[in-house]
């Protein structure tokens, strides 16, 4: 399992996702028959509104088609044979949206099931597909046509995985940090916020900047888990042996294990995984914008859940 902020905003002035939720995001994601990223099919199953731990949560499996190839095997007699046999695998995430504060949890049931950035892509390809019909036949022009989703999933980077993994590298050619418009989310630290301002004066709504070759290991470390998946953050690093990697958020996400049962429902497992995120800080806290949001929108949710 690990935990990330679904991140959605919609069109030039940055709507919250609850905004759209009922007219784009449920339908959009209720209603896909599948979509296609690089030639593996991605289905969505048992897209849900549901209520966990007192919360509105928006739920579903994401599901990876794809076949597994073997080319090599021992025999009955213990013979290393090269074969050419392809087996169809169908791996799934769960995935888990907290309506309260737009974190989520992903559950993946296998190696090979679909990520963080496999979410990200698939949602970000069925909402902006929804829109484009929906827009199809509006004018220009027209206060009925709907606004452009701005999708960022990202996972919410833990200080002890951040330091397991700059343990092995001998330097840091450079530290990046990707801004992208928040969901009513207010950062707690004084330079994000500063560097925010500065888009805002000058009319934009994303931006990178970058820190080259950092010595600090521990600065670094605390800079990162204080992003709070509210910026994007990467790597350039090299190692011993003077190989270099991208390192991204997703290598410094916090992850964990959960037990669940195939032969159990799926909303029986929605409530193992809420059982376990409720305790989990990065899950749970909500700012005092998005519970506001959330106040008033909750009668649709009922609604819609009720229905």
């Amino acid at each position: 399992m690990t935990i990330a902020n679904f991140n959605l905003t919609f069109g030039e002035k940055n709507e919250p996702m609850l905004n759209y939720f009922e007219s784009i995001v449920y339908p959009a994601l209720k209603n896909v028959e599948g979509v296609k990223i690089e030639k593996s099919p991605y289905t969505f199953e048992n897209i849900t509104l549901t209520i966990k731990n007192g919360i509105f949560v928006f739920c579903g499996l994401l599901v990876k088609s794809t076949l597994l190839e073997v080319y090599s095997r021992y025999d009955s007699k213990g013979n290393l044979q090269r074969i050419s046999d392809k087996y169809p695998s169908d791996p799934y995430s769960y995935f888990m949206i907290n309506l309260q504060n737009h974190r989520m949890a992903l559950v993946k049931n296998q190696k090979g099931s679909p990520t963080v950035k496999d979410l990200e892509n698939a949602v970000e390809r069925v909402l902006k597909k929804y829109v484009s019909e929906q827009n199809e036949n509006q004018p220009k022009d027209s206060v009925e046509r709907l606004p452009k989703p701005i999708l960022n999933i990202v996972s919410i980077p833990f200080s002890g995985k951040l330091i397991e993994e700059l343990k092995k590298v001998k330097k840091i050619e450079k530290l990046t940090m990707r801004f992208y418009p928040l969901n009513l989310d207010v950062s707690t630290h004084s330079t994000f916020n500063h560097l925010r301002e500065l888009l805002e004066e000058t009319g934009s709504t994303s931006g990178n900047t970058q820190i080259n070759s950092p010595t600090n290991t521990d600065g670094v470390v605390e800079l990162l888990e204080e992003t709070k998946g509210l910026i994007k953050p990467s790597l350039r690093v090299v190692y011993s042996n003077n190989s270099k990697r991208t390192l991204t958020e997703d290598n410094f996400s916090y992850t964990s294990n959960i037990d669940l049962d195939d032969e159990d429902t799926f909303q029986e497992n929605l409530n193992m995984i809420s059982g376990k995120v409720i305790n989990q800080q990065d899950y749970i806290k909500t700012s005092e914008e998005n519970g506001k949001l959330y106040e008033k929108f909750f009668s649709m949710l009922e609604r819609m859940f009720n229905s």
